[in-house]
């Protein structure tokens, strides 16, 4: 009875996430051949695949399944892993980040670029003067996490995913920002501080703890020129690994008749790309006066040099003066601005942009959207107080289950962003309610192949 029993029981989760995954990887199979792809390997490949690239957008059928494939794997993972050994990970975790720091500063990563078989740790120890007997735990705890391979007893080769971190590719300036471990490690102060408890004031943060200071952080920063270029470049690569997704994905043709201002645009990079790709496009980037030198070099540096003098301008700007630029002439940009603020200071700089704004000119926000995000239209038109869905899918892979597991990148990006500003992330409802405030309604809503979305607003006219 007991035989019978075990043999009809139902392992429905574990049923429905291997069907999901399998599902995931055959959709991944041929996404990958209509576009000609060749096949993945992490072990056995050095160069990059065309899919690591942050230059060009993944091919939609790709994208989807991948993301897919990626949330079933981490809800496996949930399913299966021992909960004494996710405590475990957790509790060590540091190491993953320390780490790969040492792998960088150290120049280790460009050491082993040169020798792709592999390089032995008493190599290492001679050319770089490091203890090869720590170097080889550490080394064997990054070979662990997917960094690197073990090829036999002490020697280790690169693998295809180590390359972001070399000399000049954008995983080596998110990596290398100082202080973040220090800033991390506040947050539990933080949350019992009594100034800071209940305060959203972005003068009240984990990062004001962390470095002893009651400056703001866009105030402190701005003192210390080496943080700062360290700070924008990982700025810039964050934003650039997004940007294939934003150009591919919005309709940029709709902007040709106007000039599109890039409010708090950092160096330049979105505006650069914009124009790279649709030559006709005019932009203004906007930014502190501390940034401007940084973003007239980075336009120098990457423009297109057969570009129309002017295509790309930069001006000194506070995203809290009164907008200079007004009427319908121009598009209004913030990419990865508002998430910045809490909501007084998030409707203050849209205000500045309502009131400068024309009749026919759209302000663009491209921000990440948590919580549900509606597939059309239809529900921010026809229910423009409601954005919830009642309803709920039998399928896994849900848009919420995949927008949470695929990545753990936008949830760690939210929560070191409120370690340093005091800022949250926000759901749709939470977004419409700041620009509502603000006098602009939502009047297009685009998903991008990534974690971002692009909600494109008009002024309210009475």
């Amino acid at each position: 009875m007991a035989i019978a029993l075990l043999t009809t029981m139902s392992h429905r989760e574990l049923d429905t996430l291997q069907a999901a995954l399998n599902s995931a990887l055959n959709s991944l199979r041929i996404a990958m051949d209509e576009s000609m792809l060749s096949p993945l390997s992490s072990q056995y490949a050095v160069d990059m695949h065309p899919l690591d690239s942050l230059d060009h957008p993944t091919p939609v059928g790709v994208y989807e399944a991948r993301q897919a494939a990626l949330a079933s794997i981490t809800e496996l993972k949930n399913l299966l892993q021992h909960p004494f050994e996710k405590v475990a990970e957790s509790a060590f975790s540091m190491y993953d980040f320390v780490t790969v720091q040492v792998f960088v500063e150290y120049g280790i990563v460009d050491r082993m670029a040169r020798e792709p078989s592999g390089i032995s740790v008493e190599t290492l120890q001679s050319e770089l003067n490091l203890d090869s007997r720590k170097l080889t735990t550490i080394l064997r705890h990054l070979s662990a996490c997917g960094w690197l391979r073990e090829t036999h007893d002490g020697i280790f080769a690169m693998n295809r995913s180590s390359g972001i971190l070399l000399q000049g590719q954008r995983g080596r300036a998110l990596i290398s920002v100082p202080g973040n471990m220090r800033i991390a490690e506040a947050l539990p102060r933080w949350l019992t501080h009594p100034e800071s408890r209940f305060s959203q004031s972005p003068g009240h943060t984990a990062f004001q703890l962390a470095n002893n200071t009651t400056k703001p952080f866009f105030e402190w920063v701005k003192d210390d020129r080496n943080y700062l270029g360290g700070f924008a470049a990982c700025v810039e690569a964050i934003g650039e690994y997004i940007t294939p997704g934003i150009l591919s994905d919005y309709p940029w043709e709709t902007c040709l008749e106007s000039t599109i201002v890039d409010c708090g645009g950092g160096k330049g990079s979105l505006a650069i790309a914009l124009a790279n790709r649709f030559p006709a496009l005019r932009l203004v980037v906007q930014e502190k006066e501390e940034m401007v030198a940084l973003a007239e070099a980075n336009i120098e540096a990457r423009l297109d040099p057969n570009s129309v003098p002017g295509t790309v301008v930069v001006e000194a700007h506070d995203l809290f003066s009164s907008q200079p630029r007004t009427g319908d002439n121009y598009t209004f940009m913030l990419r990865h601005v508002l998430h910045n603020w809490p909501e007084t200071q998030a409707v203050s700089i849209l205000e500045k942009l309502a009131a400068a704004a024309g009749p026919k000119s759209k302000i663009l926000i491209i921000e990440r959207i948590s919580g549900h995000c509606p597939d059309t239209l239809v529900q921010l038109e026809n229910s423009p107080a409601d954005t919830t869905d009642v309803t709920s899918s039998a399928s896994f892979a849900t848009d919420q289950v995949v927008l949470n597991s695929s990545s753990r990148m936008p949830q760690a990006l939210a929560l070191h962003l409120l370690c340093l500003l005091n800022c949250h992330e926000r759901t749709l409802d939470q977004w419409r309610t700041i620009i509502c405030q603000a006098g602009l309604v939502v009047t297009g809503l685009y998903k991008l192949r990534a974690y971002v979305s692009v909600m494109e607003c008009r002024v309210i006219r009475t």
